[in-house]
């Protein structure tokens, strides 16, 4: 050990606790501050709390390159964590709650609780004093960070219980009806890969969700067999990393659901049960670590027929016990481990099918040695049945404060075929243990036609009506899914001119139509980014009127 006198200790002390500072990488939202060389008037507040910065310890200021620095005691104190220095290896640590984040100089990277997270800016020290990357250490706690122009103010709201990420489950409270975005695997295609890129995005939708009237987000989670969370069941998503299979470095699922209950916003969490392959993620994108790619890969012909390729994409088989028991887990681990407020599936169930091709059978074999009674088309309904009854079950196991619903396709004549979907309306809406609510893609205008040119039964109205009669049935709730998509668009709808050109407040007319009916709980829109597009301004606006 070096001995040093006490005047070298004295220097050493107020190196580590007084003089070391926080670079603020703030990215573009604090990229207003124009005069770089401002150094007046810069504060900072935590949770609506303006930071006190005590004689000695330095003050915020702007640097050269229009970023702003916040001594580091005085911010990590009053943010409720403990700080340490390490000196030979050059290393800040920052300590709240059960999380470590450790931040060393010179790297563009810092540690949370020893897992790598990139970021785009290195810790530097200069002129003998640590300059550490804030938005990232503090996003690391579930924190958010940013800039009030107005008030020249860096603003931190943080997460009082940093041993989850996200606000307790009950704590958002949904004022009258559900008003929810979807927010799809689509969106990720678009979205940044890495943390900032994606951290930054999220709190983008966020907050415009907020200003278009939402409440609830339902945000894809697995769509492909996959996971945006660390799961024991799924390979990473190719959505978080851009390869199937590889770690982020940071937890996504996480970071979304404090995003969304910070604004008030309820965070569904959206799955699709069955899909393994499709638009966004194919076979050969798969990870070789994921277990279905695996059945078919080991030595063992039991699981052979546990995952079944169909039209060329792959689905798990809905009539192995085995692969709902899967879902189920999957599902358990998202109940257990994150704050959500609730699950949900959409209308992703068996594809179509034709028993007199062994081409498109699909599930034909389990049927064929199943022994029941039952025809195939009510097996195959009884399989979706279990998987459903399994996933309530298991979530109301751990919080019955967590809704269960599914969104199925919206023309009840389809979904009782006997060639496609299996989705079994009638038993989910009359019977207990199934659902909490059901929100039918209602994606039709008021004047849709059939061929014959009468106004079709699943035109709007008419099939809110019969939605309206089939809730009836029991205590399931009824949420109408809409598709903000058709706005502005030539929809084929046989008529001379599309209703969806003609007008340009239809989804706002089926929201006060729904009102109207008194039956009809809340609405989620299809999806986020199609709110962007050009042809759906004016619908959006008027949506967002009523909203």
């Amino acid at each position: 050990m070096v001995q040093t006198t006490f005047g070298e200790k004295e220097k050493i002390s107020i190196f580590i606790f007084v003089m070391v500072i926080i670079f603020v990488m703030l990215g573009s939202g604090f990229s207003t501050i124009a005069n770089a060389e401002e150094n007046l008037g810069v504060g900072v507040s935590i949770d609506g709390n303006a930071v006190t910065f005590q004689s000695g310890y330095g003050s915020p200021f702007v640097d050269e390159n229009s970023r702003t620095l916040v001594p580091l005691r005085s911010v990590m104190e009053s943010f409720g964590a403990t700080v340490s220095w390490d000196d030979a290896t050059h290393t800040a640590s920052v300590i709240k709650g059960g999380i470590t984040v450790e931040v060393p100089v010179g790297e563009k990277s810092i540690y949370v609780n020893g897992v790598m997270v990139a970021n785009d800016t290195a810790a530097v020290i200069r002129e003998g004093r640590t300059y550490l990357p804030i938005r990232a250490v503090l996003e690391a706690f579930g924190a958010s960070v940013s800039w009030n122009d107005t008030n020249r103010m860096v603003v931190v709201a943080s997460n009082s219980d940093t041993s989850n990420q996200g606000t307790s489950r009950g704590s958002v409270s949904r004022n009258g009806e559900l008003k929810a975005m979807w927010i799809s695997y689509l969106e990720y295609m678009e979205m940044p890969k890495s943390e900032i890129g994606f951290k930054n995005a999220i709190d983008e939708m966020m907050d415009e969700c907020v200003d278009l009237g939402m409440n609830a987000v339902i945000v894809h989670v697995r769509s492909h067999g996959d996971a945006m969370y660390p799961s024991a069941y799924f390979p990473w998503s190719i959505f978080a990393s851009g390869t199937q299979g590889v770690n982020p470095g940071y937890d996504p699922l996480a970071y979304m659901i404090q995003a969304a209950h910070n604004r008030g916003l309820e965070f569904h969490a959206w799955l699709n049960p069955y899909r393994v392959t499709g638009y966004g993620c194919y076979w050969s994108q798969v990870s070789d670590a994921s277990q279905m790619k695996q059945w078919l890969a080991d030595t063992s012909t039991a699981n052979d027929r546990w995952i079944l390729l169909h039209k060329g994409e792959y689905y798990l088989n809905p009539a192995v016990p085995e692969v709902r028991t899967l879902v189920a887990n999957g599902v358990k681990e998202i109940v257990s481990n994150y704050e959500v407020d609730g699950i949900h599936f959409d209308d992703y169930f068996y594809p179509s099918v034709n028993d007199s091709d062994e081409s498109l059978w699909f599930d034909k074999p389990e049927y064929d040695s199943s022994g029941t009674s039952m025809s195939i088309a009510d097996w195959r309904r009884n399989n979706v049945n279990l998987l459903i009854q399994q996933v309530y079950a298991t979530i109301k196991s751990i919080d019955n404060n967590v809704e269960f619903g599914i969104s199925p396709a919206g023309n009840v004549d389809n979904l009782r075929r006997n060639d496609a979907t299996f989705a079994d309306i009638d038993t989910w809406l009359s019977q207990e243990g199934y659902l909490d609510y059901i929100m039918p893609q209602l994606y039709w205008g008021f004047e849709r036609k059939d061929a014959a040119g009468n106004v079709a039964a699943y035109a709007y109205e008419n099939n809110l009506k019969t939605w309206v009669n089939l809730v009836a049935q029991g205590d399931v709730k009824l949420y109408i899914g809409l598709n903000m998509a058709n706005a502005g668009s030539n929809v084929y709808d046989y008529n001379e001119t599309s209703e969806w050109l003609r007008y340009n407040d239809i989804i706002a007319r089926q929201v006060l139509a729904g009102r109207a009916t008194g039956k009809v709980s809340g609405y989620g829109f299809f999806r986020y980014d199609v709110f962007h597009w050009s042809c759906a301004k004016d619908e959006v606006n008027h949506l967002k009127d009523i909203l």
